[in-house]
């Protein structure tokens, strides 16, 4: 590689890319699914394509310049390159990756693993971790990139198209667009803006520019007419079109210059504020020396946008031989872009971008930093959750998901019905998850209720009662909030039969209720409901003892508008679910002596119950 790096130097113009090679909430499952890492000089200027090829020519609207693309080498023949290898194989996933993730499973990551398109690429594939994306089922379908380059059917042209897509993104649209002649002459700038319009009217999304203007930095471009001066006004308007027509993204090459600082056209947003949120500037990394590609360009003054991606060493199907150059970092950020905008497609450009930013493994010094910008991109972060998990609500207040505690025979029914439902992180991305995943039953607690005589007020004529009382059997919390305890109107049947000093006993009673939902719940009401209990028994002096059920659900539903993703608008889509809530009674045994009484519920919904309490009176 150094061999190649000297010739480099000797080139007037080089190509950027596909060279040859030379050389919150831990107790929360969903939560702890996908965070277990957590719970656990100037001189000429030259336009060029980054490469070692020498591109002839230049651009007439370029002052003093020239266009080259950015590439370590070239297979027409002006350098040698070291052969693609032809036996590679993959390491397990256990012993290669660092895993995070627990949503995927193994086998899907080892079918990653096993593909023949992975293995050619395997380390810049792990370093950008895209065997989770793939197994998270994202393809890039949808998105259109456009490739602006020497064409799709030349090496250069050929193989950044390849990379746009190829194995990380292989269902996104790629279309070739030339800014060169057959003889690499490349266009003018103005004619260069006049391909990009033709892009944006067929409808691309992601731009991908693997060449730059050599021996111009970033840092020299004074401002926005500077970089209109270098360019061309319909070059500048031609970007701005395509950010507000098509919401479009431009991945830049950074440069093989060996700078400090990146190409002058990476600078581009940050003189002109509309193209803000819809760049991202690409420095290349070398996966075996784990470090920055030695040819690369720094980020620079385009730390705030700059990402770093695999640039060393890639081989694709279009050349017998590897390919070193930020030419061929940029195509694997715009597939990247392409699986994201699949992903969630309801998400613009600045979002996308910043999600990259985001979830960019740090490199080099801590935060954002001058040589590796955010870091390297990372497909596993970039296609999980990220922030605080919150429930999506049809009154448009989301609340934070954390695990909803839910009395026994309700939560016991909700389970029952399986409901898969979507929560969005902190970007507004929409993830399913299971219910069942996100909810904890809970015992009712029959001894406070008897502790508390739950709050029972009535009237008795005859054998007959009549009253309320407050019943604890739809209470929840979270999520699945009610407002308090339910009132609840009973009418009961008693009777007493005495044989000599035994006291036979029954007591029944049929409650009514409507329960109410909180607001910061996805509960969006109930029907009426209807409750029973039962218990017979017999009394002996300061014995007792009974059997029966407890108050228990017989009829009546809760209904729960749990959401189920987003459109490409941004709605978030709810589904009505209805929860049938009459279930098999407990069957409750109690014994009394004098002030101290002892029970056992056999639950059918959860864990049994035992309870001892102890009355009592203190008489002044």
């Amino acid at each position: 590689m150094k061999a190649y790096n000297r010739f480099l130097s000797l080139l007037s113009c080089a190509l950027i890319s596909a060279m040859p090679a030379m050389a919150n909430n831990c107790d929360n499952e969903m939560y702890r699914r996908y965070n277990p890492d957590k719970c656990t000089t100037q001189t000429d200027n030259k336009l060029s394509f980054a490469s070692a090829a020498t591109i002839t020519g230049g651009i007439a609207a370029l002052v003093g310049g020239t266009v080259a693309v950015l590439g370590l080498a070239s297979s027409d023949g002006d350098t040698s390159s070291q052969p693609a290898p032809t036996n590679q194989t993959m390491p397990t996933v256990q012993t290669h990756y660092n895993m995070v993730g627990a949503d995927v499973d193994l086998s899907a990551l080892e079918t990653q693993f096993n593909n023949t398109e992975y293995i050619r690429n395997g380390n810049q594939y792990n370093d950008i971790r895209v065997a989770y994306s793939l197994a998270r089922g994202y393809t890039g379908a949808g998105s259109n990139i456009a490739v602006f380059d020497f064409g799709k059917n030349t090496w250069h042209g050929g193989n950044v198209a390849y990379l746009s897509s190829g194995l990380i993104a292989p269902n996104a649209s790629v279309t070739s667009y030339q800014v060169a002649d057959r003889d690499k002459n490349f266009y003018s700038f103005s004619q260069i803006g006049e391909t990009i319009s033709t892009a944006t009217h067929q409808d691309a999304n992601i731009y991908n520019f693997s060449w730059e203007i050599t021996n111009i930095s970033a840092a020299q471009i004074k401002n926005r007419q500077h970089m209109i001066n270098i360019t061309s006004h319909s070059f500048v308007n031609s970007l701005i079109s395509a950010s507000q027509q098509n919401d479009a993204i431009f991945v830049w090459a950074a440069g093989n210059g060996y700078n400090s600082e990146s190409n002058a056209l990476s600078a581009l947003p940050l003189h002109v504020n509309e193209l803000a949120g819809h760049f991202v500037n690409v420095v290349a990394w070398d996966s075996t020396t784990q470090s920055l590609a030695d040819f690369s360009n720094e980020c620079g003054i385009t730390q705030n946008y700059c990402i770093t991606a695999p640039g060393v060493a890639l081989d694709t199907p279009k050349t017998d031989t590897l390919l070193d150059g930020t030419s061929f970092a940029a195509p694997i950020v715009s597939a990247a872009i392409a699986v994201i905008r699949e992903a969630f497609p309801y998400m613009r450009s600045p979002e996308i971008t910043q999600l990259l930013f985001t979830t960019a493994r740090d490199l080099g010094d801590t935060g954002i930093d001058r040589v590796y910008g955010h870091g390297m991109l990372d497909l596993e972060r970039a296609t999980r959750p990220v922030g605080t998990a919150l429930v999506p609500l049809t009154n448009g207040a989301p609340v934070a998901l954390r695990t909803a505690h839910v009395v026994g025979p309700v939560g016991h029914k909700i389970k029952s019905a399986n409901i898969k439902f979507s929560f969005v992180d902190s970007f507004g991305r929409a993830f399913d998850t299971k219910l069942n995943d996100n909810i904890r039953v809970k015992n009712r607690g029959i001894a406070h209720e008897y502790l508390s005589d739950n709050n029972a007020m009535g009237v008795q004529i005859g054998n007959i009662e009549f009253g309320f009382k407050q019943s604890s059997l739809f209470h929840g919390t979270g999520f699945l909030a009610n407002n308090t305890d339910s009132l609840t109107g009973f009418i009961g049947f008693k009777n007493d039969i005495n044989i000599g000093k035994l006291n036979l006993f029954h007591d029944a009673k049929i409650g009514f209720t409507h329960p109410t939902a909180s607001a910061e719940s996805m509960i969006s009401g109930f029907s009426n409901i209807t409750t029973a209990s039962a218990k017979i028994g017999a009394r002996y002096q300061d014995f007792s003892l009974s059997i029966g059920t407890p108050e228990t659900i017989i009829s009546g539903n809760m209904y729960l508008d749990t959401p189920n993703g987003r459109r490409n608008n941004g709605e978030y889509i709810f589904t009505q679910q209805t929860i049938h809530l009459g279930d098999t009674p407990a069957f409750e045994i109690n014994a009394s002596y004098k002030f101290l009484t002892t029970g056992f519920v056999d639950n059918p919904y959860g864990t049994d119950e035992f309870y001892a309490i102890a009355h009592g009176k203190i008489i002044f």
